[in-house]
C-alpha cells in the first residue's frame, strides 16, 4: 500500500510522543497522518526543523546546566571564603576590643597613680613649708631671746661701770657645770629666822652668777639655732630629693599615659578598619546569596529536569529520525511513477 510508509511514520511518532509526553511530536504525527501521497516533502522539512530545534534545545540545556553548575560552585566557594573572612573579622574585633579595654584600664590606673603622686607632692610641700615656718619662728624667738639677754648683760655691765663697781672675772661658759648650792641644815620650827645682811661683796658674786647664767643661756640658744639650721638644711635636702624622685615618677607616669593613649588610638583605628572590612565582606556575602537566590529557581529546574528532558528528546529524535526514514523512502518510490505519468499526459 502506498500509504503504508505514511501510517508507519504516524504510528512511530504517536508512540514516541506518548512515551516522551511530547505535544509537539503528537502534533507532527497528525500532520504526517494527514499528509497525502507525494506531498511528504513539507512533512520531512517540518521533521528536519524539529530535529534542529531539539538539537538546539539540547545544546541550550547543556549550556544552562553547565553554567548553573559553574555559577553555583563559584558562589559556594566565594560564600565559604567570605564566611571564613567574617569569622576572622569577628575574632579580630573581639581581640582588639579586649586589648583596648585592657589598655584603658591601665591608663586609668596610671591617671590615678599620677593623682596620687601629685597629692603626695602637695602634701610634702605643705609639710615642708610648715616645718620651715616653725623653724623660722623658733629661730626668730631664740634670736630675740639672745638679743634680750645680751641687752640685759650690757645694761648690767653699764650699771656696774656707772657705779664704779668691779664685777671681777666672768666665767665664759657654765655648760656642764652644776650650780653650787650651800648645804642646807635642818632648822627647828620654833627657832626664829636669822637675819641676813648682804654686803657689796655678796652682791658682786650674785651679779657674776647672773651673768654666767645669761652667758650659758645665750650659748645654749646659739647652739640650738645652729642645730636647728643644720636640721633644716638636712630636711630641705631630703625634701628636694623626695620632690625630684616624685617629679621623675610623675614624668614617667605621664610618658606611660601618653604611650597608652597612642596604643589605644591605634587599636581603635585597627578595630574600625576591621569593622569596615567586616562590613564589606558581609555586603559581598549578601550579594552572593542574593545572586544565588535569583538563579536558584532556573538552576534548580534545569538541574532537576535535565536528565528527564534529555531522555524525552532522545525519544523524540528517535521517532523523528524513524519517521523521516519511512517518509523519505516512500518519496523515492513515488518519484519514477510521477515522472512516468507526467510523460504520458
Amino acid at each position: 500500500s502506498t500509504t503504508a510508509p505514511n501510517m508507519r511514520a504516524y504510528a512511530l511518532l504517536k508512540a514516541k510522543a506518548t512515551g516522551a509526553h511530547s505535544l509537539r511530536l503528537a502534533q507532527l504525527a497528525v500532520h504526517v497522518h494527514n499528509a497525502k501521497v507525494g506531498h511528504f516533502d513539507k512533512v520531512i522539512a517540518a521533521i528536519d526543523e524539529m530535529i534542529k530545534a531539539l538539537n538546539e534545545e539540547d545544546a541550550a540545556d547543556i549550556k544552562k546546566r553547565d553554567q548553573c553548575k559553574d555559577e553555583l560552585q563559584k558562589i559556594e566557594s566565594k560564600t565559604k571564603d567570605l564566611e571564613w573572612k567574617i569569622k576572622n573579622n569577628v575574632a579580630t574585633i573581639d581581640k582588639l576590643t579586649s586589648l583596648i579595654a585592657k589598655r584603658e584600664a591601665e591608663k586609668q590606673e596610671t591617671i590615678e597613680a599620677i593623682k596620687e603622686v601629685e597629692e603626695q607632692m602637695k602634701q610634702m610641700t605643705k609639710e615642708r613649708k610648715a616645718e620651715n615656718k616653725d623653724f623660722k619662728q623658733k629661730k626668730k624667738e631664740d634670736q630675740n631671746s639672745i638679743k634680750l639677754l645680751k641687752a640685759a648683760m650690757k645694761a648690767l655691765e653699764k650699771y656696774y661701770k656707772d657705779n664704779d663697781l668691779d664685777m671681777g672675772e666672768i666665767q665664759g661658759s657654765v655648760k656642764g657645770m652644776s650650780l653650787r648650792q650651800d648645804p642646807e641644815f635642818e632648822v627647828s620650827k620654833y627657832q626664829a629666822p636669822e637675819a641676813e645682811f648682804s654686803d657689796a661683796g655678796s652682791r658682786k658674786d650674785m651679779s657674776k652668777g647672773i651673768v654666767s647664767i645669761m652667758t650659758y643661756i645665750i650659748e645654749d640658744q646659739t647652739d640650738e639655732i645652729k642645730n636647728a639650721m643644720s636640721a633644716e638644711e638636712k630636711a630641705q635636702l631630703q625634701y628636694e630629693d623626695a620632690m625630684s624622685a616624685a617629679k621623675k615618677l610623675k614624668m614617667d607616669l605621664f610618658e606611660k599615659k601618653m604611650k597608652l593613649t597612642l596604643a589605644i588610638a591605634k587599636r581603635q583605628k585597627d578595630r574600625a578598619d576591621e569593622k569596615e572590612d567586616k562590613k564589606g565582606n558581609e555586603g559581598e556575602l549578601k550579594d552572593e546569596l542574593d545572586y544565588k537566590a535569583s538563579i536558584k529557581p532556573d538552576c534548580d529546574w534545569i538541574l532537576g529536569a535535565f536528565e528527564k528532558r534529555a531522555k524525552a528528546r532522545a525519544m523524540e529524535l528517535e521517532g523523528l529520525t524513524g519517521a523521516k526514514e519511512y517518509l523519505a523512502g516512500a518519496t523515492l518510490l513515488q518519484t519514477p511513477r510521477a515522472h512516468f505519468l507526467a510523460a504520458h499526459r
